[in-house]
């Protein structure tokens, strides 16, 4: 079956396909502060310009960024440990679900997995014997990681303090050398950076070093309404469902609040203001919520928001074949954390992407395309742990291989502790929604109907597979869904649906009936 999917991107890969077309057109500056990491769209408007808006394209690109991603989890582990793992973690690259179900999507962690990969190659070779332009290259694979999304600018100061304390070195370099390196490490990152913070200056007068919804993003992961996952806060307006209705709805809320017009720098800062306002305010909830934010980074289902593999799987023949999943990686990724910390120093750049990945997660809050960049890392240490019990069962010291079966045993069920039980009926929903998009009216409607099995309660299901109905013609079918959620309006007191109810069955030339039919005004 052809991917609903494949030429109608979704939510965010929606913005980045028409942002590249504007590239592709000549528009370079584009308007107001960037809401987005640039690099993605500007990759893609540079290919743009050569192909034409095509996805097909672009996918097999990304394919072949993939494999190299591939070959970068070879390498690193090849850097860090021996053949073996180095063979193992890249066959665990290779069949490993999300990296394949990624690749046929327009998102940016298809960039960001081998940028970071390459950031971590490169900081292992420079502690090791750095130079000018060795870290030049690795400031410079920062700053593109940041460009991509920001959470890479984390790993800046840690690896700067690694570089100044020489860790892995064998020695401590002279200070006016770790300095030149500190400012080839800094030049790296500014060189990406600064056109990005200028362009801002220039478009919006508005200093934004590159994107502006930091403030937003925090108190979406910090407030009364969220689980630690992307949740919609309750805001008493607009949308937020995609990063322009977001920007624009708190934008609205804090001016609003503020009774003043706000720049976009502005508004990140009230909403940082307002995160920090509510951890103060229940410093014990807060802290119950950052603990399960780690307990989702590490859990073995992948927390979407906005398309699901599950679901996915029917479309994509590798994606049917792959056998890999965060329910093996999680568990052996943290044991080999764990086995591996006695070479910390050494090993220092790979704990510093889990370590930035996670510290975002807290942060913010937890999305499995957000967690994905550190993963291929903690692949690595997986397979450094299976070829370490490998080694146990083959050798004498029995008392440290079943101390590291106990932990595995302990691991396994706190990664699949269920909390991140996906929201089924939204991935079908979703779907439901790509189908009628596509003009597969038979699927759209018995998608949407699965959707509304899965979840009964949710009016936005049965409201577009209403509106499906009526552009079909079914006008019976479509009443009866209209004075069902009549019904519910009246019950919940929703003044939108239930005039939007009234109007439809008004189209529809019926009448609400609070007996639960619906009958046709001519009666």
């Amino acid at each position: 079956a052809l991917d609903p999917y494949f030429f109608r991107p979704a939510v965010d890969g929606t913005i980045y396909h028409e942002w590249a077309q504007r590239i592709a057109g000549g528009d370079w500056i584009g308007q107001g502060v960037l809401i987005m990491g640039p690099l993605y769209p500007y990759l893609m408007g540079g290919v743009y310009s050569l192909t034409g808006p095509d996805l097909m394209i672009w996918k097999i690109l990304q394919a072949l960024l993939g494999a190299v991603s591939c070959l970068l989890v070879w390498w690193l582990a090849r850097e860090v440990f021996d053949r073996r793992v180095a063979l193992l973690a890249g066959l665990f690259a290779v069949f490993f679900e999300m990296l394949i179900f990624y690749g046929g999507t327009v998102m940016v962690v298809n960039v960001q997995v081998p940028l970071v990969l390459g950031v971590a190659i490169a900081s292992v070779k420079s502690l090791r014997d750095g130079s000018f332009m060795r870290w030049l290259t690795v400031g410079v694979l920062i700053g593109l990681a940041a460009l991509a999304r920001q959470t890479m600018l984390l790993y800046a100061p840690l690896v700067a303090l690694a570089l100044w304390f020489s860790f892995a070195a064998g020695r401590v370099r002279p200070p006016a050398q770790r300095a030149n390196h500190l400012a080839a490490l800094a030049l790296g990152v500014g060189l990406m950076l600064l056109p990005f913070t200028i362009r801002n200056m220039i478009v919006a007068d508005d200093f934004v070093i590159v994107n502006s919804t930091g403030g937003i993003n925090l108190y979406m992961g910090n407030n009364p309404d969220t689980d630690g996952r992307w949740r919609q806060p309750k805001l008493g307006r607009g949308r937020v469902d995609t990063p322009i209705f977001m920007q624009q709805t708190f934008a609205e809320v804090a001016e609003a609040r503020t009774d003043r017009n706000l720049t976009p720098s502005e508004v990140s800062s009230y909403w940082t203001g307002q995160a920090i306002d509510f951890v103060l305010s229940d410093p014990v909830g807060w802290l119950r919520l950052e603990l399960r934010k780690f307990l989702l980074f590490v859990n073995a289902d992948e927390v979407w928001n906005n398309r699901s593999v599950k679901i996915s799987r029917p479309f994509s023949l590798p994606l049917r074949w792959s056998f890999l999943d965060l329910g093996i990686i999680m568990p052996l990724g943290l044991l080999g954390l764990g086995l591996a910390l006695k070479r910390w120093r050494e090993l220092f750049p790979l704990y510093a992407v889990v370590l930035v990945y996670l510290a975002s997660a807290m942060i913010f809050f937890v999305v499995s395309r957000y967690r994905m960049p550190a993963v291929p890392v903690l692949m690595i240490f997986a397979a450094y742990a299976v070829m370490w019990l490998f080694d146990g069962l083959r050798g004498q010291n029995f008392r440290s291989f079943l101390g590291a079966c106990v932990a595995l045993v302990i691991l396994v069920p706190i990664t699949r502790l269920p909390l991140a039980a996906p929201d089924a009926f939204m991935a079908h929903f979703n779907l439901a929604n790509r189908y009628w998009e596509n003009k597969n009216y038979p699927e759209a409607i018995r998608t949407y109907k699965v959707a509304i099995a899965k979840n009964p309660g949710f009016n936005n299901s049965l409201n577009n597979l209403a509106l499906l109905y009526q552009e079909l013609g079914h006008k019976e079918d479509a009443g009866l869904i209209w004075q069902l959620l009549y019904k519910r309006a009246l019950k919940a007191r929703d003044p939108v649906l239930l005039e939007r109810a009234q109007r439809r069955l008004g189209s529809l030339g019926m009448e609400p009936d609070e007996t639960g039919s619906a009958k046709s005004s001519e009666e």
